[in-house]
């Protein structure tokens, strides 16, 4: 007779974590309640609080049970690595920051002032990381779960852009003819910082991992066919700028092989169809009637897209017969960026010299000339130049997390309301910015440590999949530059830099 084998602590935090990471990717995008998009911010907000609070007892739980009763030694099993350090370090400068804050007795930071951002939610940011990152190990379905996710999401909210209403996410006041909130996400922003994940690790996932199934494959495309039809209709700059600027650097390394070139041209397609069949489709919304019309046309750009689409096929198909691999060849890959720093410079002169007359174009023609004007950047230049003159005020650890609302608003209230209908800004729309507000100089700057830390470790030790998964964070945090920090999205964010950490373990351990 054979005794059962005894379940270990390790087996059941694995499992545990494995729950919390398909929880998040998938189902915390959907949660929604009978507001609507109202108080979308709150029901995320009490939603994440619930779902890790409930993923970090459950973890403490499961380590006192092993630790007292069964006598297990698993902390001296516990490694933490240099990412994990800073980690912590950049949770205890939060810690000081609300200890310290000017606001503490007047302001509750625990939640935050402005989008909810404070001390509780920074802390969750951390802790969660730190289970995922302690107990997790890697799955290749974690990479799929962000298609299903995409799928699930764009499809709530084509059928919004339909004219139904999935959830009774629009009420009084917000109609379907209004693209500034979609899905169960909410404000377009934040729709496009979501993208700025799904849409990268998509695309990515289906041009390097060539041993995946045809299953995975195609959840990828559908997820870049679906997310592409979307983010064309909700139009956000931040997002435009984020995946443009990851392509550019991963481009490199995908025209100088042509298996992962032909595959991108296959993602291409995928959002030339997206833009075709909305284009196809011209919707519009009469008010008159209170429904959304379909004026089908076909014309000489509906032809060329089809034309496009159809060469793009054919020259994957080439693409695949050719053989060619260089995107290991470090002196090809330097010339590249060589390229791209002499375009760079040739560019900077360009548009110093000569004005396009063009929108972005203009913009950067004045900047280059010092016209740093408050409308430029849709009012972002307005928010960064009043921004960088309080960060002196309280330089070191700022004013406390999510104090952001307390300071700007105090001084620059007239401002705001001189430039149109009064708002409360709360953030400097640059995450960056409203973190050296909250926390300070030495908050910031141990931030951007414990991101170095990951972007060193991710390139020392990589592999394919955690490649798909660098890339998206890189993505994310471009993006970052002209968004915010909110916790409908920024949970997936803080798990995506976790999920890429647990992808490096067997590699690092190989190296050691």
């Amino acid at each position: 007779m054979t005794l059962k084998k005894e379940i270990s602590s390790k087996f059941i935090l694995e499992k545990i974590t494995d729950i919390y990471i398909a929880v998040i990717i998938i189902l915390f995008p959907l949660i929604v309640d009978s507001t609507g998009f109202f108080k979308i911010l709150e029901c995320k907000y009490e939603s994440f609080l619930f779902i890790s609070g409930t993923y970090l007892i459950a973890n403490f739980l499961v380590l006192m049970y092993y630790w007292l009763v069964k006598q297990e030694k698993i902390f001296k099993e516990i490694k933490i690595t240099k990412v994990q350090i800073a980690a912590l370090v950049f949770w205890g400068v939060n810690i000081l920051s609300y200890i310290l804050s000017p606001y503490l007795k007047e302001a509750n930071l625990l939640i935050g002032v402005g989008r909810g951002e404070g001390l509780i939610n920074m802390s969750l940011y951390v802790l969660t990381f730190l289970c995922v990152t302690l107990f997790g190990k890697f799955k290749k379905r974690h990479i799929v779960y962000f298609s299903i996710s995409s799928i699930l999401v764009n499809f709530i909210a084509i059928l919004q852009y339909v004219g139904f209403n999935p959830f009774n996410m629009y009420q009084e006041g917000i109609g379907t003819h209004n693209v500034s909130f979609m899905g169960t996400i909410g404000n377009v922003d934040f729709i496009s910082a979501l993208f700025c994940i799904l849409l990268p690790i998509s695309c990515f996932a289906y041009i390097n991992l060539e041993d995946d199934t045809k299953i995975n494959k195609t959840l990828h495309l559908v997820s870049i066919l679906m997310g592409s039809f979307i983010f064309n209709i909700i139009d956000v700059n931040s997002g435009k700028v984020g995946l443009f600027g990851i392509l550019v650097i991963a481009f490199p390394f995908i025209v100088t092989s042509s298996k992962k070139l032909s595959k991108l041209v296959t993602c291409i397609n995928m959002v030339l169809i997206a833009n075709c069949i909305n284009y196809f489709m011209n919707t519009e919304y009469h008010y008159d009637i209170g429904k959304i019309v379909f004026n089908f046309k076909v014309n000489y750009i509906v032809v060329l897209f089809l034309v496009m689409i159809a060469v793009l096929f054919i020259l994957s198909k080439i693409l695949k017969k050719i053989e060619y691999d260089y995107s290991e060849n470090k002196k090809v890959i330097l010339a590249f960026f060589g390229v791209y720093a002499l375009v760079g410079i040739v560019a900077v002169f360009a548009l110093y010299l000569y004005d396009f007359g063009f929108g972005m174009l203009t913009e950067i023609h004045e900047i280059l000339h010092g016209n740093l004007k408050d409308e430029y950047g849709t009012f972002r230049v307005f928010l960064w130049k009043r921004t960088l003159s309080i960060i002196p005020e309280y330089p070191i650890l700022g004013s406390g997390p999510d104090s952001f609302a307390i300071r700007f608003m105090s001084k620059f209230s007239e401002d705001v309301a001189s430039i149109g209908e009064f708002s409360i800004n709360d953030t400097a729309a640059n995450v960056y910015l409203t973190m050296a507000v909250n926390i300070g100089l030495v908050g910031l700057a141990s931030y951007l440590t414990f991101l170095y830390t990951q972007i060193k470790r991710g390139i020392k030790y990589k592999n394919k999949e955690s490649v798909v998964l660098l890339l998206t964070i890189i993505c994310y945090l471009i993006q970052d530059f002209f968004n915010l920090w909110v916790v409908i999205i920024t949970p997936i964010f803080w798990l995506l830099m976790a999920i890429h950490f647990i992808s490096l373990k067997k590699e690092e351990s190989v190296n050691v």
